[in-house]
């Protein structure tokens, strides 16, 4: 059986163009950025591609590499990045020291989960980058530094998809292909989640069912089952549900599920503020028969045609003023990421031994017979979100049209 597996990644290339513990306010504020950031980024994702695909991402990454290139951006290119980011309010010293701490907790080894995430920065050979800009990349955001020559592209390409298939576990093996000559850096940024359910679903209650796509289109899909008592919400404004199951390391995944004919609904009124409110509001009690698709599904997304929509557009003009990764030392200029892509796999499956189930599946030693479970059947479109703990940062988003659809 295999545990859950989360993957995301950003790509972000440069060119040379001719001519937890405890957390403090400023981590729950950028936590809550994230959050904001993530539903918005979603709701663009739609518009674009329409509603009839899913969706998965990482926030958490987007967020982080741009972070980055923010790091070493000036004036209007600046601004516009952390106010698309949503951390225009935050002093951007204190969201550089945000993303350390949420780095230093999440790759603790203290962490149960399989968490790996980190940068890699790979420059041209001879062309140097700030000092401090240098300094703050390894210190803030863990990066690693390489220099390559992006003139020898088949070898530099074989460099950096060796980076990526070692620290996403083989899941990506090659993320850069045809890579231009003329790159001057790469930055890659990679978020490899791994981790069993607290309470496994068992394999062999897994069934052919249904999948109403829409009104006109029914998929077979394989869905996991089990009874128990979940931490949930029942949202009777937005007509949802929202169960929470539990990862070993820590982690939480949300399944939201739209009463019948409310996906538009739910989708308009998810916001920063009504995952506040779930959060404040998740409660035990009720028994539940659960049933979920198993996925898998990889997407890709190209941020120069997205990120625009949320107001962050200079970065990716000849007006981008990124000064600051070189400090104005070099005669070559660094021109706007000609590539910023964004990669994420899933997988969710039962995930766990049969014994740990069995426990979970129990009834309470000498309790009384209660009320029959309330079914909650995943066999509709729904939304998906996992966090790093019960109240920290969103890790990945998803939203589920198809499950049969890869």
């Amino acid at each position: 059986m295999k545990p859950t597996i989360l993957l995301s990644l950003l790509l972000i290339v440069l060119q040379v163009h001719n001519g937890y513990g405890a957390k403090d306010s400023v981590q729950e504020r950028i936590a809550s950025s994230i959050d904001d950031f993530a539903l918005k980024f979603s709701k663009l994702i739609t518009s674009r591609q329409g509603g009839g695909k899913n969706i998965f991402f990482s926030p958490m990454s987007i967020s982080m590499a741009f972070s980055m290139i923010g790091m070493g951006a000036k004036s209007n290119t600046e601004k516009q990045i952390y106010k698309g980011l949503g951390l225009d309010k935050i002093d951007t010293s204190m969201i550089h020291k945000g993303f350390q701490e949420f780095l230093k907790v999440l790759t603790s080894s203290n962490h149960q989960g399989m968490v790996n995430m980190g940068n890699g920065l790979y420059l041209a050979k001879g062309i140097k980058i700030a000092t401090r800009y240098n300094k703050d990349l390894q210190n803030f955001y863990k990066s690693e530094i390489f220099a390559v020559n992006f003139k020898d592209n088949v070898v530099a390409e074989k460099q950096i998809n060796e980076f990526v298939k070692a620290n996403t576990k083989g899941k990506i093996r090659e993320v850069v292909r045809g890579l231009d000559p003329n790159t001057m850096m790469v930055l890659v940024n990679y978020i490899y989640f791994k981790d069993e359910w607290e309470y496994p679903f068992v394999p062999q209650n897994t069934k052919k069912g249904d999948f109403f796509v829409d009104d006109k289109t029914t998929v077979k899909v394989n869905m996991m089952k089990k009874t128990g008592y979940f931490r949930h919400v029942r949202d009777e404004s937005l007509s949802c549900w929202v169960i929470e199951l539990p990862y070993k390391g820590g982690a939480v995944a949300w399944f939201v599920l739209p009463d019948k004919g409310k996906l538009e609904k739910v989708e308009d009124g998810l916001k920063g503020e009504t995952l506040s409110k779930w959060r404040k509001s998740l409660e035990t009690g009720t028994q539940f028969y659960l049933s979920i698709p198993k996925l898998s599904m990889a997407t890709s997304y190209d941020l120069k045609d997205l990120l625009p929509g949320l107001g962050i557009s200079e970065v990716f003009t000849p007006n981008a003023d990124l000064t600051g990764i070189t400090g104005g030392g070099n005669k070559i200029p660094i021109f706007p990421p000609v590539q910023a892509s964004h990669k994420a796999f899933l997988d969710i499956n039962e995930s766990g031994t049969e014994a740990a189930a069995a426990t979970f599946m129990s009834s309470k030693v000498g309790a009384a017979p209660g009320p029959p479970p309330v079914p909650l059947v995943f066999d509709r479109p729904y939304f998906f979100f996992l966090m790093a703990s019960v109240d920290g940062p969103m890790l990945f988003m998803g939203k589920t049209v198809n499950p049969a659809h890869p």
